[in-house]
């Protein structure tokens, strides 16, 4: 048994390091903005395209890699993806113009995509059922560190090596970590040889091995999971909330701390950083005691939800730097509760199906708040367009309370969507 626990282990750690690129990628170009824009000679709209091409793909790619992630195993899919992420910064750190350093970007989001889904498909076939969360939740916590490393650890990098530099390592130790995937990771306990009968009684993979019923059609397959209400209620509350948090968090946080309450771009940008760091923290904190005291999901996610609603409308109120510390507390709320419950709504989504649809409902879920964000990022900013001063880019405080309304009926309804989730554990067994 000190065998198995080691080699999982030994796989979480593989498949974590993934995790990070992935989200080391995701904000990776803000400490490049300037480089790419004396590289290329590119202007803001042409950084905002190759940046973004990074969601787009990300995001188109999620069904397929759930589903992939259920037909053809976690250890193919993470490996075949990790391949074309690699290739993807290789050529993004050799691009000749921005044409070709867009498709490399977009290649980064393909690829990447293809880890996050398999990788939970592969925990529930190595972990006990008790231990999904926590692992999802850690998982979370990596990403999140990932997300911190894309700033001043990235920045030394590119200082020391050019940001040319900087992508090609990233490339190469992506390419390293796609081939320790092949060496080292197997789907399940049964391809190294452990039997079926130690599965039973030490984790969960006797059911997550379970295989699909003969004839089983992609079309059956949507059909199971886009009529399950309680699907659409998960896949809601993460539109909304991410849609709104992503938004905040990447595009009007620091003008909001800056227009008013009067911080520097410096002073905001500490404060933003209590968002990730929240972020990072809360997965593994709400996985890991939801699992070790057995706690109620639903609950969880609904106490969190309306604790984060009632932080909007504290902050709908609030101006003056004298309130600045509630702010602050404020930011870290928000980042706990959007780190938390991540884990319980990718576990509710794996509980509702049986092993052979997780990886696929997982997939059709997980893109809603990315796209959330990229319908939230313009339309917020239509808003606060309206509301524009005589300055470019300073928007008055009744602009950012419209703002922030936005963001608190987001979470209202995300609450709603919660409280109306099923008590069932399963919906398919």
């Amino acid at each position: 048994m000190h065998d198995f626990t080691r080699y999982r282990w030994i796989q979480f750690a593989i498949v974590g390091s993934l995790y990070f690129l992935v989200c080391l990628h995701r904000v990776s170009p803000t400490v490049i903005t300037k480089d790419l824009a004396n590289s290329f000679n590119a202007d803001a709209v042409m950084l905002g395209i190759i940046s973004s091409s990074y969601f787009y793909l990300y995001s188109a790619v999620q069904p397929v890699v759930g589903y992939l992630s259920d037909t053809a195993g976690s250890r193919k899919v993470i490996f075949l993806f990790s391949l074309i992420a690699a290739l993807g910064a290789l050529i993004f750190g050799t691009a000749p113009n921005a044409l070709v350093a867009t498709i490399g970007r977009a290649l980064v989001g393909a690829g990447v995509g293809g880890v996050f889904i398999p990788a939970l498909k592969l925990f529930s076939n190595w972990y006990r059922a008790n231990e999904f969360a926590s692992l999802t939740g850690i998982m979370i916590a990596i990403g999140g560190i990932g997300g911190l490393a894309a700033t001043l650890p990235l920045t030394y990098m590119v200082v020391l090596f050019g940001w040319r530099g900087a992508f090609l390592i990233l490339g190469v130790f992506s390419l390293a970590l796609a081939c320790a995937c092949w060496l080292y990771v197997k789907n399940t306990p049964r391809e190294k040889g452990w039997s079926a009968v130690a599965a039973v009684g030490q984790f969960s993979g006797s059911s997550g091995e379970q295989e699909a019923p003969a004839h089983t059609t992609v079309v059956k397959r949507l059909a199971i999971i886009l009529g399950t209400f309680d699907f659409w209620m998960i896949t809601l509350s993460m539109f909304f909330t991410g849609g709104a948090f992503l938004s905040f968090q990447g595009l009007w946080a620091v003008p909001y701390l800056m227009d008013v309450f009067g911080f520097s771009r410096i002073s905001a940008g500490w404060m933003l950083m209590l968002l990730p760091f929240g972020f990072a923290v809360g997965g593994p904190v709400f996985g890991i005691f939801t699992d070790r005291l057995n706690l109620n999901r639903k609950i969880i996610l609904l106490a969190a939800m309306g604790v984060s609603t009632a932080g909007w409308a504290i902050l709908f109120f609030l101006k003056f730097t004298p309130y600045s510390f509630v702010v602050a507390f404020l930011f870290l709320i928000f980042g706990l509760s959007a780190g938390g419950t991540l884990p319980l709504c990718f576990t509710i989504t794996k509980d509702l199906f049986p092993p052979w649809l997780m990886g696929t409902a997982v997939g059709l879920s997980n893109p809603s708040a990315f796209f959330g964000a990229a319908l939230y990022q313009p339309l917020t900013g239509y808003l606060l367009s309206r509301f524009s001063g005589l300055t470019p880019g300073v928007y008055s405080i009744e602009a950012y309370r419209h703002l922030i309304l936005v963001f608190l009926i987001s979470f209202a309804i995300s609450f709603i969507c919660i409280l109306l989730l099923s008590s069932r554990k399963k919906t398919f067994q």
